[in-house]
């Protein structure tokens, strides 16, 4: 089994090889692989009550005043998305542009993407019970200073969008949808190989095809499904590349609601406590995919004594850990591990 230690408190947001990007209420900075800050720490701007509602890890979880994602860009800024807003910070510190125009509090942890020419895609996710909203895939081609609408899901076609990532391997685009619908129409799968402009869909129809994001290698795509309020069981599948078929390989404790794959080939899923039905126990497990096709668990901790409503139990992987070797990710709603960076030893 891998052996995992706390390296700081706060959230994973992006890796590079050499340093983390790591979020404490409304700030963030880097820090290295001992948990030392490199660099300049930067503030999300804001009044009073987002003062009040990010001086403390469970005010900040509870109001979703987090900040979600953090990508550096091109030209060398950072895109921060925070509660209902992108912001764009240069390297000085400097906020030189901030977006509003999207609905929700903020995308899915795998919400977006940064392409190799620069190109940023924006994902929409909102509850949407009543499937009232149009929900809407967003891009930037100047480094997040505009945007605009390249795919709208009319309402009543999908609940919203849950990833949308770049695929080293294929050089292309993938996306996923939500929720439910008949026979689990909401549940898609698309890829796109103009930068966004169409988007062919690939799999439908069933809680297989609910990922929360996707692992590539270069023959299949990886994904555990995240079906945690439903009584289908939750599956660990993988799709081949070639025929777009879906093979389930292992079933899952609870709801997948983490995965990273790093550069020296290993992949890594979570599973999370949500309070479904088909969840096996309040337990949270991050797994290794074997090389036989099956996951191993190599870390667990249990759901902590907060309300779900608060925080799930859950383990979550920076983006960038493609071009990463050194496993690691954020514990949030955990016994002991509220909101901490868990780092291999």
């Amino acid at each position: 089994m891998l052996r995992f230690k706390k390296l700081i408190e706060g959230r994973a947001l992006y890796q590079e090889p050499d340093k983390i990007w790591v979020a404490k209420g409304r700030r963030f900075f880097a820090v290295d692989y001992d948990g030392k800050r490199v660099g300049r720490v930067f503030t999300v701007p804001g009044g009073w009550k987002e003062r009040l509602m990010t001086c403390g890890r469970v005010l900040t979880q509870g109001t979703r005043n987090d900040i979600r994602i953090l990508l550096p860009l091109k030209n060398e800024n950072f895109l921060v998305v925070a509660k209902r807003k992108v912001l764009v910070f240069s390297r000085d510190g400097k906020v030189v542009n901030i977006w509003t125009g999207f609905q929700g509090n903020k995308p899915g942890h795998q919400g977006a993407c940064v392409t190799p020419d620069g190109t940023i895609f924006f994902t929409e996710y909102l509850l949407n019970p009543k499937r009232d909203h149009a929900i809407r895939l967003w891009r930037s081609m100047d480094n997040g200073m505009t945007w605009h609408v390249v795919k709208e899901f009319e309402p009543g076609d999908i609940r919203h969008l849950h990833f949308v990532k770049w695929d080293v391997y294929a050089g292309c685009l993938w996306m996923g949808t939500g929720d439910y619908g008949e026979n689990g129409a909401e549940n898609r799968l698309y890829q796109s190989t103009d930068n966004g402009e169409t988007w062919r869909l690939v799999g439908q129809y069933s809680q297989d095809w609910r990922a929360i994001g996707v692992c590539f290698t270069k023959d299949y795509l990886y994904w555990g499904t995240d079906a945690g309020s439903c009584p289908d069981t939750v599956h660990f599948v993988r799709m081949d590349r070639q025929t777009e078929t879906l093979e389930i390989l292992d079933d899952m404790e609870g709801p997948c609601h983490g995965c990273g794959s790093y550069a020296d080939g290993r992949a890594f899923f979570s599973t999370g406590v949500e309070g479904g039905e088909n969840e096996k126990d309040n337990i949270a497990r991050m797994k290794m995919l074997g090389a036989d096709g099956k996951l191993q668990t190599v870390w667990e901790c249990k759901k902590d004594c907060l309300p779900l409503i608060v925080q799930y139990g859950v383990m979550r992987f920076p983006l960038g850990t493609d071009n990463c070797t050194r496993v690691c990710f954020t514990t949030m709603g955990l016994k002991g591990h509220g909101e901490a960076i868990m780092i291999e030893k």
